[in-house]
């Protein structure tokens, strides 16, 4: 897998990814935690964080048990670095939190020293990839624009397609936004050419109505293997290494680290944003 795309080819900066998805069900957290292990073996130091509050399931997929969140960072005082687990092959993990209206009311020092604890220990990452909840709440499009890109994740299905372009009009109406940001990902497909087919589709509408002209990232192959893999609560990447699923997410990880791009989005400002909590 090295051979695809050297180590030395990461940045010095983090990079931080958002993993989202207009709806449920399209394989969202599959992708986020495969594709960061497949960014680990290629040589860069990854965090994955589990934001979907409430049904973040990370730990689920990979068999994990999870004794301590972000809550016990945030409102007990509990070291970062003692919250990160050790996922498979170096992977940390920060798993999410739920009660998120608690944090909302923390003291400014407070939440001004888990940022800066939270910028020291990821000064040490390539990478930040955030598995964030599905839809388009307030919350989850506030933690899209604070982050360096989005993967949108869509599958071949009429609803996931209509409901990614209504994720796609909302981020377009903030300020500052911008389609460069956004890669498209077909998931769970039949073949290229039909993931290049609805990708055409959406990307058509997106440039005609929103004047948004998205990218493409790429597309994972349908496998009966992930579904294996979830019922052993193991990553199918590194136990399926030959499945298709896991040589399509090898090639969605090289492109990701041979486009050059770089990080620089505030991670605190990112967890600001996550922490939110809609008004309505």
């Amino acid at each position: 897998m090295g051979q695809e795309q050297p180590a030395g080819a990461l940045q010095q900066r983090p990079r931080l990814i958002a993993v989202s998805s207009g709806k449920g069900g399209v394989g969202k957290t599959n992708l986020a935690v495969n594709l960061s292990l497949s960014l680990r073996l290629l040589g860069a130091q990854v965090l994955l964080l589990d934001a979907d509050v409430g049904l973040g399931n990370v730990d689920v997929l990979l068999g994990l048990d999870v004794r301590h969140d972000l809550r016990d960072v945030l409102l007990h005082g509990r070291p970062l670095e003692q919250t990160v687990m050790d996922g498979p092959r170096g992977l940390k993990i920060l798993p999410g939190a739920s009660g998120v209206e608690e944090m909302t009311s923390l003291s400014a020092d407070r939440l001004d020293a888990f940022f800066k604890e939270l910028a020291d220990y990821c000064a040490g990452m390539d990478f930040v990839v955030v598995d964030t909840a599905p839809g388009i709440s307030a919350p989850v499009v506030n933690c899209l624009m604070a982050a360096d890109e989005l993967l949108l994740v869509t599958n071949s299905e009429p609803t996931a397609l209509t409901d990614a372009y209504a994720l796609l009009k909302v981020m377009s109406r903030r300020p500052g936004a911008t389609a460069k940001r956004v890669s498209l990902v077909m998931n769970q497909t039949g073949s290229r050419e039909e993931a290049m087919r609805s990708y055409d589709r959406l990307r058509t509408t997106a440039k005609k109505f929103l004047d948004w002209d998205v990218g493409y990232l790429g597309s994972v192959a349908w496998d009966g293997t992930v579904g294996e893999a979830t019922r052993r609560r193991v990553d199918f990447l590194t136990h399926y290494a030959s499945a298709p699923c896991s040589r399509d997410v090898r090639k969605l990880a090289a492109r990701l680290v041979s486009s050059g791009q770089s990080g620089g989005s505030d991670v605190g400002r990112f967890f600001r944003q996550m922490m939110e909590v809609a008004d309505e």
